[in-house]
Formats: structure tokens, C-alpha cells, sequence
């Protein structure tokens, strides 16, 4: 959306044309209902912390962020009764990004973070005011109480109703319908009283009251009335008042500028006030470029922080002008900016709060106040839109970020820059695409000044792009727990296969033998039939080792081989490696060989020993050493038990 539809050259016309040739403004910007306001009609402004301006027409309240506006219809029945207030709308910002918002008996709060209306505060008063300190105050009756430090202060009964509350220099400043103001120290006692005007116009002047606080320190009371209006000032130093201006028409908004100028919009126009000299120059017509003539109709004005005016009219929507504005100015300007996120881009779609991703809501607040994001593994292209409140050169504005999945290298960018990621209207629009599963962040600072950057003003916004679930560590603990689960499977399997096997070799063997047996049964049978010596009892003939056996055997043989020079090599590492269980391996030597492991394995190591001997290359103890025994006694010990002589006497033999 183009920020600016149209720019409007005003040539002024003023009441005294002396004094404001010279000063008139040289131009105004609009904004209306074309650029996305919600009507013509602007009742109040306000800006926010974060310079952009809030706009409250007859129809909706609207935020502007230097790119286009977000608006929120009024709803006429999120409203609470503050009975005590009767003035115009007036506008508050709290600390908690809430806009508040009293009309004639009645308040209204927008919570800006979601742009919806709240209504349940937990309290109820008469008026409801917030202090430039972000105080809140409540009336209850005669007493005026602040929310948060729970103070008190009971107000005058003669001094009328309560309209303006101030704070300044810890002492707080009520303002009321007579004219008096009452002034409290800190601690909520009453230190004095003072009256703007004489009795004869309490009456004259009683409707409503606007104050502000002007770079002088003086305060400035705006009063309406059935009298019309008056302009008045107090100085807290001296405690005196004085009497700026009295107009017959109704005079609406008042603003201060750090320069000593006021701002004051009425019925016929708007007014500028020279607070030290008391200099008015007024304002009532703006004629177009054309010639034709323009009725300003203006009810509301608001300085911003950046030095610019901001008029509401009554039909024409916004009006904006600057100091440094100017169609032919091309001086540097140097004016504090502050980066607004405008837009958070999926895929390339805008993000919209409270909707629903693929089951989750991604942005629950509007995008200027996202701070932490979290995103799915396919959900992995962003992009993050920022503008500035720079209306005077908007192409001026200089940006400079640093992406933590970048290095965290910073870059310095303009309209200029060859990446064409500013445009020309100031808006910067960064796309990061196809990022991998981590946590980022992304700090942006904006400028008019290369030259001067504020760290303080830096927008930092987080965001995690989460791993798919089968790159949790979920995941992995499951895939652990799988493979685990596999292999201890695959073991029993094998296991009971391998039992279920050496069974049926048992069971094959006791039928071989049975077999063998009763063959050997009938031909003994049939030699005692036919007279014939019987050779041999059946029992005296050993049954043939199945292959089983055979390759069992000449495995668990290797296998001691293999590490016969190993003295640790014992029964359990043998039965570990043929994969069996200790009692295991004892069982079956013990039934094929009527031999414990033990003797199996000290019997391959004597029978390796015997044949070193007899071939006479090693010593006795070199002997015992290569085939692993611990010493030579103990290894002499043995080979006599196995041998019946000593390793000294078997080479004699």
C-alpha cells in the first residue's frame, strides 16, 4: 500500500498575513479513507512508545505503522461506566500496550498487542485517569486512589469535579471544574490550593478541561464552557497563573513543541502560540494548488516525537506536515526513527494472529509486538517487513540488522544499497528461505543518520524452527529403544533356535544309540542261537560322535588354540565365545567327553606343551610361558598329572 496517496501543496492563508508568511507551513501529506483509514472523521490521536500514531475516528479505532492501518471497529457494548467523566474523547496509553479510551460517561479499553476490546478490569470508579508517569488513577467519590502504589487522596469538597490529573516532580497536580487546582506531596498530603480565575467565571469555563506539560515546565490548561473557551498557564515554580487567550468558539486539542510553540485547533482553524511572547498566529483555510479553497474544519492536533503535526479534520481525514518537509529540501535530516515490525511473511503470506498453521496459531499478538516464534521443520521460508515512522524523506531511512544464521555479521542498508531490500518508501523487507532446524534472532536498528545509531532502539525478535519429529531426541531415545529391544530379540531367537536345534541333535543321537543298542542286542541274540562266543557286550561299544559333536568340538579346540598363549583365557570367555552360558558348556563336555572345561582346556594346553618339548627348541619354562601357564611348577605339576612324568623326563622318553 503506497504510505502517501497524495501530497498536498497548502498555501495558508492566515488571520494576520504579516506575521505568518514566514511561518506557514510549506506543505501537508493526507491520509484518508483511500490510504486505509476507517473514516474521515478523527476525533483523537495519540502516538505510541514505539511512534506509531492511534487514530480514533467515529467509526474505529486505527494504529498506523508508517505503512498502512490496522483497525478495530468500536463495539459499543465492551464499554464500563465511569459517570463522573463528561468531556469529549480523550485517549490514554498504558504500560501494559493497552489503549483506554473516555467518552462522555463511559470507557473503553483496546488491548493493543491483539487489537481486541477488554472489559473486565476487576474495579469499578467514577473516572479513570493515567498519569505521564504510567500511574493509574481511580475516583472513587471525593477520594482519588492510584491502582498499583495504592495511594490516596482525598479531594476538596468545594473545589467541584475532578477533571485532570498530572504528575511532576513527585507531586501530583488535580485539576477541577471550578477553575482550583489542588496540589499533594507524595505521600498523598494536601499541600496547597490556588484558583486560575476570579468566582465570577467558575461557572463560565466549568465543562471540560485539558491539560499539558510544555518544555518550559509550565503547565497549560485548555477550559470550555458556556463562556466559550480559554487558554490559561500555571507555573509550579511560582505558582501563578495567566490568561493566554479567550475565544468565543470552542477550542479543542492542545499540543506543546520543544521549541516553545503551542498547537491549538478550534472551530474556525487552528491556532500557533508563542508560550514566551504570547504571539498568536491563526490558521483557518488551506487553499489547494488549483486556487480553489479548502475549509479546514480541524478538531484534533498532535505532535509527534519526530518533529511533524498532526491534524484530524472533521471530513478530510488526516493532515500531516514537518518543519523539515519540502518538495525541493534536500538537506540531510537527522530524526530519531524507531524500527516498527510491520509483517511476518510464511511462504509468502502475511501472518494473521489467532489463526490457525496446520494446528497450531503462530502469532498470537499483532506483529510490532511479537517478540518469540516458533515455527514446524516445514515451515522453514520467512520473511519479516519493517518500516519507520519517517514521513518527512521516507527513502532517507537507513537500516542495519544482524541474523544469528548469518554469523551475526551486521549490514547496513538504504534505498541505495544494490540488495534493493529498502524501497523507496523506507520499508525494509528481509527474506530468509529454507532454514535449517535451530534458534535465531534477528536484531534491526533503524536511522535517517548513517552515522549515528542508537543500540538502545534495537527490535530483537526470536524465533525456533523445530527439528521434524524424527530428528527429536525423542526420536533417538525411541530408535535406541528399538535397536535394543531388536537385538535382544534376535539373541533369544537365536538362542532358542539354537537349544531347539541342540535338542533335536540329543534326540537323534539317543535313537542312534538306541538303534545301535538293539542291533547290537540281536546279533549277540543270534550268536548265543548259533553257539558263537559273543566278542563284546553291547555296553563295552562307545556310540559314533554325530557331526554336531564333531564340529562342536573341533570349535571349542580351536578356539582354546587360538589363545593358548593367553594364561587368562578361562571357561567363561570359552563359553562367551561359543555363546553359551558357563553351565551350558559344562553340561555338554561333561556328556560328550565326561571332561570338565576346566581339564578340556588345560588338556589342549599340556598336549601343545608335550609337542614343544619333544622338539627341544624351548626351555621347560618357555615351554610353559608359550602355552599359558602362570609358572613353571605349577606347569610341571600338571604335565605330570596329565603325563605321569615330569616335562625334565618326557623329552627322555
Amino acid at each position: 500500500m503506497h504510505r502517501f496517496l497524495s501530497v498536498v501543496l497548502w498555501m495558508m492563508i492566515p488571520l494576520a498575513a504579516p506575521c505568518i508568511a514566514a511561518d506557514a507551513p510549506a506543505s501537508f501529506y493526507t491520509l484518508n479513507t483511500q490510504n486505509g483509514l476507517s473514516s474521515n472523521r478523527v476525533l483523537q490521536m495519540l502516538q505510541l512508545r514505539d511512534g506509531r500514531m492511534v487514530v480514533v475516528t467515529d467509526r474505529a479505532v486505527d494504529v498506523y505503522d508508517g505503512q498502512r492501518f490496522t483497525s478495530v471497529t468500536i463495539d459499543t457494548s465492551q464499554w464500563v461506566a465511569v459517570p463522573a467523566y463528561r468531556g469529549a474523547t480523550h485517549l490514554f496509553a498504558d504500560g501494559h500496550d493497552r489503549l483506554w479510551m473516555k467518552q462522555w460517561r463511559r470507557l473503553y479499553c483496546l488491548d493493543l498487542r491483539t487489537m481486541r476490546w477488554l472489559r473486565d478490569f476487576g474495579w469499578s470508579a467514577d473516572d479513570f485517569f493515567i498519569t505521564d508517569d504510567g500511574e493509574t488513577w481511580l475516583l472513587d467519590g471525593r477520594r482519588l486512589c492510584a491502582e498499583a502504589s495504592r495511594r490516596q487522596l482525598e479531594l476538596p469538597l468545594e473545589a467541584g469535579n475532578l477533571q485532570d490529573v498530572v504528575t511532576l516532580a513527585d507531586s501530583i497536580y488535580t485539576f477541577f471544574s471550578t477553575g482550583q487546582l489542588a496540589v499533594y506531596q507524595p505521600d498523598g498530603r494536601l499541600a496547597y490550593v490556588t484558583d486560575a480565575y476570579a468566582e465570577p467565571q467558575r461557572a463560565m469555563y466549568a465543562a471540560t478541561s485539558l491539560v499539558v506539560i510544555a518544555a518550559d515546565g509550565n503547565f497549560y490548561q485548555v477550559r470550555t464552557g458556556r463562556g466559550g473557551s480559554i487558554l490559561l498557564s500555571y507555573s509550579p515554580k511560582t505558582h501563578q497563573w495567566r490568561q493566554l487567550l479567550s475565544l468565543d468558539v470552542l477550542m479543542h486539542t492542545l499540543t506543546p513543541t520543544p521549541t516553545g510553540m503551542l498547537y491549538l485547533t478550534t472551530a474556525d482553524g487552528y491556532l500557533r502560540i508563542d508560550c514566551e511572547t504570547g504571539n498568536v498566529v491563526s490558521f483557518s483555510e488551506l487553499r489547494l494548488p488549483d486556487g480553489s479553497v479548502l475549509s479546514t474544519g480541524i478538531n484534533t492536533v498532535r505532535l509527534d516525537r519526530e518533529g511533524g503535526i498532526w491534524l484530524g479534520t472533521y471530513g478530510n481525514g488526516l493532515l500531516y506536515t514537518s518543519p523539515q518537509s519540502g518538495l525541493f529540501d534536500t538537506r540531510p535530516i537527522d530524526i530519531e526513527v524507531f524500527p516498527i515490525l510491520t509483517n511476518i511473511f510464511l511462504h509468502g503470506q502475511p501472518l494473521q494472529v489467532g489463526r490457525d498453521y496446520d494446528g497450531a496459531t503462530l502469532l498470537d499478538v499483532m506483529p510490532p509486538y511479537a517478540e518469540r516464534l516458533i515455527f514446524a521443520h516445514d515451515q522453514n521460508s520467512l520473511a519479516f517487513q519493517f518500516s519507520t515512522m519517517n514521513y518527512v524523506r521516507p527513502r532517507s531511512t537507513c537500516y542495519r540488522y544482524r541474523f544469528s544464521g548469518d554469523v551475526g555479521r551486521w549490514h547496513t542498508l538504504s534505498a541505495d544499497s544494490a540488495e534493493r531490500l529498502v524501497d523507496d518508501k523506507g520499508v525494509f523487507y528481509l527474506p530468509l528461505v529454507g532454514l535449517s532446524p535451530g534458534d535465531y534472532e534477528l536484531e534491526v536498528l533503524a536511522t535517517t543518520n548513517p552515522d549515528r545509531w542508537n543500540p538502545d532502539d534495537v527490535r530483537r525478535i526470536s524465533f525456533t524452527i523445530r527439528p521434524p519429529w524424527w530428528l527429536t531426541p525423542l526420536a533417538y531415545v525411541l530408535y535406541v529403544v528399538l535397536l535394543t529391544a531388536a537385538i535382544v530379540l534376535a539373541f533369544r531367537l537365536y538362542r532358542r533356535r539354537l537349544q531347539r536345534r541342540n535338542r533335536e541333535d540329543l534326540l537323534l543321537l539317543r535313537i542312534q544309540n538306541l538303534v545301535e543298542q538293539v542291533n547290537q542286542y540281536e546279533h549277540s541274540a543270534a550268536m548265543v542261537v548259533l553257539g558263537e562266543p559273543e566278542s563284546a557286550s553291547a555296553s563295552d561299544i562307545e556310540p559314533e560322535p554325530s557331526p554336531q559333536e564333531k564340529e562342536f568340538m573341533a570349535r571349542a579346540t580351536q578356539l582354546v588354540e587360538q589363545h593358548i598363549t593367553d594364561p587368562t583365557y578361562n571357561v567363561e570367555r570359552l563359553a562367551a565365545d561359543l555363546c553359551m552360558e558357563r553351565t551350558g558348556l559344562y553340561k555338554r563336555l561333561t556328556a560328550m567327553m565326561q571332561q570338565s572345561p576346566v581339564a578340556f582346556i588345560r588338556s589342549i594346553r599340556l598336549q601343545r606343551a608335550a609337542d614343544m618339548l619333544l622338539k627341544g627348541d624351548m626351555t621347560i619354562a618357555e615351554v610353559a610361558e608359550h602355552t599359558g601357564f602362570c609358572s613353571t611348577s605349577y606347569f610341571s605339576k600338571c604335565f605330570q598329572s596329565e603325563f605321569g612324568c615330569k616335562p625334565s623326563e618326557y623329552t627322555g622318553k
